[in-house]
């Protein structure tokens, strides 16, 4: 009986010991929970510069088209203000008039300004600059600009004659010129002059000008071969024989009648002389649409960065 009992006791102790020790599966849960823990709290730290650094770059990128258009809209206004400049010194040289000898662009003679030409053109020695298209009663026409010398005709000044060699007039630096350069207007490739051997005399205005500025695509001229893209005058002066400061003159046309005959070349009008592609007007409307939309780049930025600083905290 007593040995029973003993065994019976026994075998409950055992089975408390067997009950209150973990199992090989609890205790590997148990070092494994930790592990866990440590692990994700590492990646969390690691992630977060990367993700703070994401972030910037972000900001940065949102921030950088409401700067650019910013800064386009300031250069509009920096264009408009160099526009206003450029139409009061156009208007200040139209009330300046000069001899047509003198008419030099960059020696003392503004550009603009007003020369009366009157003379015998060299028809001989017309050159074409081109290609210069136009519109001629809704279609497009092929054409180019018509630049002759012009064997200009003595003016009588007190003091002497005007125009012969060796003149110069009252405090000009170069003598006056026999030979001006007459950019008579835009005529169609198809139109032919008149008879170089029947000559020709002009009487006209005209303002004084200075060589064009050639594009970023136009081709180099070639006076070898007489070609021409853009009005350089001292070249073409110099393929002329003729001294590379002649004057150069354009024709202008004093009578706005529409109604009147199209006659080649067509001299530029009165009313165009102060025209220019691109008003001030325009030039402050390009400024309000840039600054406008660097007005909603940063409205959305500011929100985009404010959101995504609120999900971070």
């Amino acid at each position: 009986m007593a040995l029973a009992r003993r065994l019976a006791r026994a075998l409950l102790a055992d089975a408390r010991a067997r009950g209150d020790r973990p199992s090989a599966s609890a205790s590997a849960s148990a070092f494994e929970f930790p592990r866990r823990a440590r692990s994700s709290a590492s990646a969390s730290s690691s992630s977060t510069p990367k993700s703070d650094d994401s972030s910037s770059r972000a900001s940065v990128a949102l921030l950088a088209p409401a700067a650019l258009t910013g800064a386009l809209g300031a250069w509009q206004l920096a264009r408009r203000e160099e526009k206003i400049q450029a139409i009061d010194a156009r208007a200040r040289a139209l009330e300046t008039t000069v001899s047509a000898s003198l008419a030099r662009v960059g020696g003392g003679t503004p550009e603009y300004a007003r020369a009366s030409v009157a003379g015998e053109l060299d028809l001989e020695r017309t050159a074409r600059v081109g290609p210069r298209a136009r519109s001629v009663c809704g279609v497009t026409v092929p054409g180019s600009l018509i630049v002759t010398p012009v064997r200009l005709k003595r003016e009588r000044r007190r003091g002497g004659w005007l125009g012969g060699r060796g003149a110069r007039d009252a405090g000009a630096a170069a003598p006056a010129a026999e030979t001006a350069l007459l950019l008579r207007g835009w005529a169609p490739d198809s139109w032919t002059d008149v008879d170089p051997k029947a000559g020709a005399c002009v009487k006209t205005g005209g303002v004084a000008r200075a060589s064009e500025m050639r594009g970023r695509f136009t081709p180099d001229n070639d006076p070898s071969e007489d070609r021409w893209f853009w009005l350089d005058a001292p070249a073409l002066a110099r393929s002329r024989g003729l001294p590379e400061d002649t004057p150069l003159i354009q024709a202008v046309n004093a009578s706005e009648d529409e109604s009147a005959a199209v006659v080649y070349p067509v001299a530029v009008k009165e009313s165009e002389l102060m025209a220019f592609p691109v008003s001030p007007d325009k030039h402050l409307g390009y400024a309000a649409t840039w600054f406008t939309l660097s007005a909603f780049s940063m409205a959305l930025a500011v929100a985009k960065i404010r959101r995504s600083a609120g999900y971070r905290l």
